[in-house]
């Protein structure tokens, strides 16, 4: 009776064996499904590093002040480049300084805004908006300071706008070629970059 029972659970093991391998067997002639090619802005905009068009950001945050009555000059030097991958991880490596100058010759007061370091995370693009996910800023340093006559004032006369990326709201995008504009959703500017 032992040997019966053992010799038939040997036989049910060896038969569900043989079905899971040929399970597996044709499982392994299976093809992979292709990606799906990307469209619209997604094909315009990943898979590329694009760099801030700084003088764009000047005219936008002129207008800016300018819309808030201030009378100011902006300039800003330096880089900031935004490297968009085709799995929509994005890593902004920022090197720029935002100077705005106000008043007469007597009263001048020089406000900068230094931008230097790092963010990364991820943008998922849908349509026209980009949603960016798990933002890491901590390696992001920004520092702003006015003097007014060369001496540091203890308070800021006014502010910039933000001109920094993050996953607080959607961006809405657009891509012609080599030219891609990001626009927070709510924000006051825009921003123009080229590749």
């Amino acid at each position: 009776m032992i040997t019966q029972r053992s010799t038939t659970r040997r036989a049910a093991s060896v038969a569900l064996a043989t079905l899971l391998l040929s399970g597996l067997a044709g499982c392994s002639l299976l093809e992979a499904n292709p990606a799906v090619p990307l469209s619209g802005i997604a094909a315009c905009a990943l898979g590329k590093t694009w760099n801030l068009d700084t003088a764009k950001l000047s005219e936008a945050l002129t207008a800016d002040l300018a819309s808030r009555g201030i009378a100011a000059v902006v300039s800003t030097e330096g880089s900031q480049t935004f490297a968009w991958d085709l799995e929509s991880r994005v890593v902004l490596t920022s090197d720029y300084t935002i100077t705005s100058t106000t008043g007469a010759a007597d009263q001048l007061v020089v406000l900068t805004d230094k931008h230097s370091g790092t963010s990364t995370g991820i943008a998922y693009i849908n349509s026209e908006v980009a949603i960016p996910r798990n933002w890491d800023a901590t390696g992001l340093n920004v520092t702003t300071e006015s003097t007014l006559n060369g001496a540091v004032q203890e308070a800021l006369p006014y502010t910039l706008v933000s001109t920094d990326i993050d996953d607080s709201v959607g961006l809405e995008l657009t891509c012609d070629g080599g030219t891609l504009t990001t626009h927070q959703r709510g924000g006051e500017i825009t921003l123009t970059w080229t590749s």
